[in-house]
């Protein structure tokens, strides 16, 4: 690192350090209106409140405790992104060439937006020096009238506390639940191009590629969609090997989307995608496909086509035919081409 980068790293630390501190921001304050100028990560954010609740999490690559939290807050965000949370991971004191290195190493694992302060410290001073705070990690959480309703240790934000703060009304909507203001949007044509480009690389064996489409895909996606670009980031874990976080992202989807059958039968579906797929992945994804498999539409047959896949990746050649066929007579018209062609291969004894 050069000289004067860990002077101003070491200056920074020794101020949250010893200085004596005033908290004069505190809980039920505005935030500050001071935002991060550069990002390394994801999209600008210009303010805060409105239609999201953010944490604003201080941390930095030298920081052990910071690396520690890194999991917990990034499986927060992958569970309620899709309600309106926003992640800003705030590097303290690091050059962008520092930061940046860092988050492409922990790819998946980090998976929200990250900024880098300027060079004033400007972030510190009127966030964490303001607040009293003496060290890092330090998260602020930030409800949607733009008040500050925690600060803390990221490991202490409680869960049911971001729940709560969800659930409240966005006072920017134009309407009503349930009125016209509130009319689901579906993805356009340009980002199911996308998902169907980050399929292809991942079938082709390109991780790399593929992990730069699903970022365009998370940020294109409608809010209410984005189990989307989290089933294909299952599918990616996996493609790298990764096969313990697949499952635990698993388990956050279907926990969080325990009431939606579609996204439980994609979840199953992507777990035994590849045909390398071991004991332990296809019995979480017959544990999940399971239930759907008797349920009418869509859903039901994804789900008997998984548990179909299972049948044939464990040898059963026959019950996964059996399976099959009752996917394709399920399957709606506009997939029962795909459907029917998973049957061929398999009686032609093929795994697709």
């Amino acid at each position: 690192m050069p000289m004067n980068a860990l002077s101003r790293q070491l200056a920074i630390v020794l101020v949250l350090l010893v200085s004596p501190l005033s908290a004069a921001l505190k809980v039920g304050d505005p935030a500050p209106k001071t935002l991060p100028g550069t990002w390394v990560q994801g999209d600008a954010v210009k303010a805060l409140g409105g239609d999201k609740v953010c944490v604003v999490e201080f941390w930095a690559t030298w920081c052990g405790p910071c690396i520690a939290a890194i999991p917990h807050v990034n499986g927060l965000y992958r569970k309620h992104k899709g309600k309106g949370l926003l992640v800003i991971g705030q590097n303290l004191g690091e050059d962008e060439a520092t930061v940046r290195g860092f988050v492409s190493k922990m790819g998946s694992k980090m998976t929200y937006p990250v900024a880098v302060d300027d060079a004033n410290g400007s972030m510190g001073k009127k966030w964490l020096e303001a607040a009293g705070q003496n060290g890092i990690p330090c998260a602020f959480v930030v409800n949607r009238q733009g008040k500050i309703a925690y600060i803390g240790h990221p490991m202490a934000m409680e869960e049911s506390l971001l729940e709560k703060l969800l659930a409240e009304p966005d006072p920017t909507a134009p309407g009503k639940p349930g009125d016209a203001g509130d009319a689901v949007v579906p993805p356009d044509a340009e980002t199911l191009e996308l998902v169907e480009r980050a399929r292809l690389l991942l079938r082709e064996g390109k991780p790399d590629e593929a992990e730069l489409v699903i970022a365009q895909i998370h940020e294109a996606l409608p809010e209410r969609f984005g189990h989307i670009a989290a089933v294909l980031e299952i599918e990616l874990l996996l493609v790298r090997k990764q096969e313990e976080d697949a499952l635990q992202l698993a388990k956050v989807l279907c926990e969080d989307f325990a009431g939606q059958p579609a996204v439980l039968a994609s979840v199953a579906a992507a777990l035994v995608a590849r045909p390398d797929a071991s004991a332990t992945l296809q019995a979480a994804a017959e544990k999940t496909a399971t239930p759907l498999a008797g349920t009418n539409g869509e859903s039901g047959a994804t789900a008997q086509a998984t548990l179909a896949r299972i049948a044939f990746q464990r040898g059963d050649k026959e019950r996964a035919v059996e399976l099959q066929t009752k996917a394709a007579a399920a399957a709606p018209a506009a997939r029962a081409k795909a459907f029917q062609a998973v049957l061929d291969a398999y009686r032609g004894g093929r795994l697709p």
